[in-house]
């Protein structure tokens, strides 16, 4: 077993010499070569949005996936999760949930807060009737299997 393991890490890895000092042989960087590495990026296009009281806000977030040649593994095993960052980070809200054809919005985002879902990569959530609550930092969290990753978009509210 011990055997097939570093037979296993030396068919990934190789090293080259460092480019900043060549001379010294004993010094290598490793790269690893993760072929069975992440599949998932999850994207905001704006790391800030801004609005105001009364209005309409898409928070942008897109996802990116590769696609397995696994049967019936389609966008319906993928879960998109909205929460809000409190000011400590120590905490999150929910806010929205969406698997497939599931949805479910919480607190007093019930009502108005739903994907834009312009392509189907496109985990965009728009917030209606922003409130001065809806202030703050929002991770879009899209979810597909074992695989994960995340982005966060700021709202900024202006003075109307």
């Amino acid at each position: 077993m011990k055997s097939l393991l570093f037979l296993v890490l030396i068919s990934v890895c190789w090293a080259e010499p460092h480019p900043d000092n060549s001379s010294l042989e004993h010094e290598r960087i490793i790269h690893i070569q993760a072929e069975n590495g992440p599949r998932l990026l999850v994207v905001a296009e704006q790391a800030k949005i801004f609005s105001h009281r009364g209005g309409n806000v898409t928070l942008p977030c897109k996802f990116y996936h590769e696609h397995t040649s696994t049967a019936g593994s389609g966008t319906h095993k993928i879960r998109v999760k909205w929460t809000k960052l409190t000011s400590d980070y120590l905490k999150e809200v929910d806010v929205f949930v969406a698997m497939g054809h599931h949805r479910k919005s919480y607190g007093n985002y019930h009502g108005r807060v739903f994907l834009r879902e312009s392509s189907e990569n496109d985990a965009s959530l728009i917030i209606t009737n922003i409130i001065l609550e809806d202030y703050g930092r929002y991770k879009c969290e899209v979810i597909e299997g074992l695989e994960d990753d995340t982005a966060v978009v700021a709202l900024n509210l202006e003075g109307r």
